[in-house]
């Protein structure tokens, strides 16, 4: 018999500690509504993430986190299950180290079972603190976070699968690879370099977000990693659920997926797999880096990051 999905554990608000393997211990603070936290994030935030159509305002996240809560929670809860929607902030001295922000979900694989499922919406480390392994800790405590918002035993033990977003370094235009790099102290080649290093692969799967906002547009330029996932492939239903609750709760604000053309399109695919059994191979870059790196730029063949790392892969 399957077992039943995990149920939210009432948690709402969250301080605990971890530990930085570099630098010593760092406070975590974490909430899923606005207040002292939401705004202590949101500052830090606010100077990390530049690329207007990947950038949440801060009445979006709003939005969002208010979903967490009241009539919106019980009729999401009632149509996707369990979730939760949080934005947390480490801290040493007083001091923001990095932040997050990150859904949260319970759905269930082809055969049934039940497991977790996250969104890495946002994740950053302040620039004083930066080169000092702490990208590691955001990932560590958002992990953590995501696991203690479930109730029950199991909620230790499912397996989680963390998705998330990172620039296509191939599909950037030059001007947005050129301000989000030195915003971000990093090459775009290099933020692909060090998320496979912490275990992400790339889904070889059509991505593309939708609008975040009205005055938005969908985001093609996005690849959707998996961090952590076991084999070369991952479960159709699985992405398809996630997907479907990411795109309602996280990117829509209550709006409905399957009326959004870019959205839908995804969703489809997922389900056409997944009423098949089959799922989207999950692709390490880091064999074919060097080789991606040196085909970018003006005469490059045609194709984004994902598509020619999976002609590579393949041979």
């Amino acid at each position: 018999m399957t077992a039943p999905p995990p149920a939210l554990s009432g948690r709402a608000e969250a301080d605990f500690a971890i530990e930085s393997g570099r630098c010593g211990p760092l406070r975590v603070r974490a909430s899923t509504r606005g207040g002292e936290v939401f705004d202590r994030f949101f500052a830090a935030y606010d100077q990390a993430f530049v690329l207007p159509d990947e950038k949440e305002g801060r009445e979006g996240f709003l939005a969002c986190l208010a979903l967490n809560h009241g009539d919106a929670q019980a009729r999401l809860l009632a149509r996707f299950g369990a979730f939760r929607e949080w934005v947390l902030v480490a801290e040493r001295d007083g001091d923001v180290v990095g932040g997050a922000n990150f859904i949260c979900h319970a759905v269930a694989a082809h055969d049934g079972a039940p497991l977790l499922a996250m969104n890495l919406n946002y994740v950053f480390v302040a620039p004083a603190h930066r080169g000092r392994g702490h990208l590691r800790d955001m990932v560590a405590a958002s992990r953590g976070l995501a696991r203690m918002s479930f109730a029950g035993a199991d909620a230790d033990t499912l397996p989680l699968r963390m998705f998330i977003e990172l620039n296509d370094p191939l599909l950037m235009e030059a001007d947005a690879y050129v301000l989000d790099s030195a915003v971000a102290g990093i090459d775009q080649f290099d933020r692909v370099a060090v998320w496979a290093r912490l275990g992400a692969r790339i889904l070889d799967f059509p991505y593309r977000q939708p609008p975040l906002s009205g005055t938005q547009a969908a985001d093609a330029g996005l690849m959707l990693g998996v961090v952590d996932a076991p084999g070369a492939t991952l479960d159709a239903c699985v992405l398809g659920a996630h997907l479907e609750r990411f795109f309602a709760i996280s990117v829509l604000k209550d709006g409905d997926p399957h009326a959004q053309p870019a959205a839908r399109a995804q969703l489809d695919l997922c389900a056409g797999r997944c009423a098949q059994g089959g799922g989207f191979a999950l692709l390490d870059p880091l064999p074919h880096l060097p080789a991606l790196r040196a085909g970018s730029g003006p005469g490059a063949p045609r194709g984004g990051f994902r598509e020619r790392l999976a002609g590579l892969a393949t041979g």
